[in-house]
């Protein structure tokens, strides 16, 4: 009779976790038809951004608009076009947020996402400027100290990076780990570096949220 391991109970616990969180009852909005997309210049470059009426609901660094096209159907299985008239207000605060990339006060849509996934993003989006956690940081805050993965994995699918800074979450042993924005780990550590993290020493560290 084969004894399960530590590494087996953690993975069992951690698949479990996902399971749960996955079926929970809580109530997601309706898909939206399409999802209408712009662009701005900013500090990474030009941000393609899609959203929908309640809010942003993906951000990448895609080469070209066609490509971020792309890119949502393949993610949501939606179409999506660029609007001929964004509202001013979502530009004037993409364009200020892109130029700081200090915190994003415009609504975001995460209700692309599973319910696990929302519930790390939100938790990554009060990480305040110049500090970081860890994934387990993160799956403690949850309440699943064994869920470490699972966040992991929900940040490298965070549809909405530098607007939910999931460049702000690493490693327990100090290294950044994966980073979801093109660019990858190198953009993550310049990102780190420009809020005043250091990961070539020792990381900054703060109570988790």
């Amino acid at each position: 009779m084969r004894v399960a391991n530590a590494v087996d109970l953690n993975n069992r616990a951690h698949e479990l976790v996902r399971h749960a969180l996955a079926h929970a009852p809580a109530p997601r909005p309706a898909r939206p038809a399409a999802l209408r997309v712009t662009s701005v210049r900013g500090l990474p470059g030009t941000v393609y951004v899609a959203y929908t009426e309640r809010g942003v609901c993906a951000v990448d660094l895609a080469p070209d608009e066609a490509a971020f096209v792309r890119h949502l159907r393949r993610r949501f299985g939606l179409p999506a076009a660029r609007d001929p008239r964004p509202p001013r207000d979502l530009v004037r605060r993409l364009r200020a947020f892109f130029r700081s990339l200090g915190r994003y006060d415009g609504p975001v849509d995460l209700g692309l996402v599973g319910p696990f996934e929302r519930r790390v993003l939100e938790l990554l989006r009060a990480i305040p400027r110049g500090e970081v956690r860890t994934y387990r940081d993160i799956a403690r805050a949850l309440g699943y100290p064994g869920a470490a993965r699972a966040v992991g994995q929900a940040c490298a699918r965070n549809p909405v990076p530098l607007i939910i800074p999931c460049h702000r979450v690493i490693r327990s042993d100090g290294r950044p780990g994966g980073y979801s924005l093109r660019g990858g780990v190198a953009l993550k550590r310049r990102l780190l570096l420009r809020e005043g993290v250091d990961l070539g020493g020792r990381p900054a560290r703060g109570r988790a949220r």
